[in-house]
């Protein structure tokens, strides 16, 4: 694809680590790039080790398709001196780290693109073996790794780039294991690099000749020496783990509250008007479908008004939701909550104006519920409802019901015969 581009050289840049950099004009859309060519001192004759490095850079990365890495707009490898091109990025972690310690948010921003990327990496089977700040460039809004010279594929049988005895990577990231064999580094190897680039953006400091834990808020402390650990069977074993552990403990206070507690913040936010917060506790409440008891103790809560919004909103998630809970409904209750399923299945049924699935599935639950635990309240919230109806369609449904289970016919006949209903329903109940 190199062939059909033309650049023009600008200036030398530093850094490149095994090439030379140069920033340069792509003639063709005036756009600023940056190219990298093999370093003058190494060998390029065919076959050599140090074109083997060079082309496997370009190809390695060429081929990993993921926003936080590093792209390669052009190349061409077949010529006496090599090259490939990439964007031009704005900075380097390194530049950054120069003037001092990074917020906390930030760093963990920076290193949470980093995470994503070579997670990604990894399942490609790409091993980077040399990440540090120079190598983190900032391109279009985020973080990306660059510079995968050092890198290897796992499903590679080779030790002719790296060999038993030589190691790779800049120090004060490397891993131990990287000085005996390179070769044989795994995942982890990224891993604690991790760990020493997340130290230098907290405190500074280059995590050399160690890091000193001393240094760190007390909350980082663990994930740190967990990364870092000297034996690779002591630290985190993938990249998603430490992701998530990262997050764990930065996530904001309310995050990590109970349900509960998240679901009434988000319910008096929604009473407020906050339009998001109710969409955000729909949410909440299905993604906690599988836990009875914060489901079974909150959602009777929900008032009139948010079950209107919610049905008039997001009426597929609002029946997910009155279902989740219906569900929770079978069985035995207290008689005082009985009360409460009955008057929040009353409040569901003027919600679910235009959903007449989630209408029956209402009358239903009121109608057993009262009849399973001979509750007085909840035939008369029953009664009441069934005296509103006025869609044949709806009466006719409450027929079937009755028809169906005599036991609920013969406890709620006392409590619907005190209104005036519609003949059908009433024959239903002789």
């Amino acid at each position: 694809m190199a062939d059909r581009v033309r650049f023009r050289k600008i200036e030398r840049m530093p850094g490149g680590g095994y090439g030379a950099v140069w920033r340069a004009a792509n003639l063709e859309t005036g756009d600023e790039v940056v190219m990298k060519f093999p370093l003058d001192t190494l060998d390029m004759s065919p076959g050599s080790e140090d074109r083997r490095r060079f082309e496997r850079e370009a190809r390695y990365q060429s081929m990993l398709k993921h926003p936080g890495i590093m792209p390669i707009i052009a190349m061409n490898l077949r010529r006496e001196k090599p090259f490939f091109a990439m964007p031009l990025a704005e900075g380097s972690l390194q530049d950054q780290l120069e003037y001092g310690p990074i917020h906390e948010e930030e760093s963990i921003g920076i290193i949470t693109d980093v995470l994503y990327a070579l997670e990604y990496a990894h399942q490609q089977g790409v091993l980077h073996r040399d990440l540090k700040p120079a190598n983190l460039l900032f391109l279009d809004g985020r973080w990306v790794i660059s510079d995968f010279g050092l890198c290897r594929l796992v499903t590679s049988e080779s030790t002719t780039i790296t060999r038993a005895n030589s190691a790779v990577g800049s120090i004060a990231y490397m891993a131990p294991e990287q000085f005996d064999n390179a070769h044989d580094v795994a995942e982890t190897a990224g891993i604690y690099s991790i760990g020493q680039i997340l130290y230098h953006c907290l405190t500074g400091e280059v995590p050399f000749p160690r890091a000193r834990m001393s240094r760190l808020d007390v909350k980082f402390r663990y994930v740190i020496s967990r990364c870092i650990a000297e034996e690779p069977d002591e630290r985190y074993q993938s990249v998603a783990e430490l992701r998530r552990e990262l997050e764990l403990i930065t996530a904001p206070q309310a995050e990590l509250a109970s349900p509960t507690a998240q679901a009434n913040e988000l319910k008096a936010k929604a009473l407020d008007g906050d339009t998001k917060a109710v969409d955000a506790l729909l949410g909440l409440l299905l993604d906690s479908a599988d836990d009875e008891i914060f489901i079974k103790e909150f959602t009777p809560s929900l008032p009139q008004e948010l079950l209107a919004q919610m049905a008039a909103d997001y009426p597929l998630e609002f029946e997910r939701m009155v279902r989740t809970y219906d569900e929770y409904c079978e069985g035995g209750h207290p008689f005082a909550y009985t009360d409460d399923i009955a008057d929040f299945f009353a409040r569901v049924l003027v919600a679910a104006e235009h959903n007449k699935t989630v209408r029956y599935l209402s009358l239903e639950r009121i109608m057993i519920v009262g009849t399973t635990h001979n509750r007085f309240y909840v035939g008369e919230v029953f009664s009441r409802e069934v005296s509103r109806l006025t869609a044949p369609e709806e009466i006719s449904y409450v027929v079937e019901m009755l028809r169906n289970n005599p036991a609920c016919a013969i406890f709620m006949a006392s409590y619907l015969r005190r209104y005036s209903l519609h003949r059908s329903i009433l024959r239903a109940l002789d």
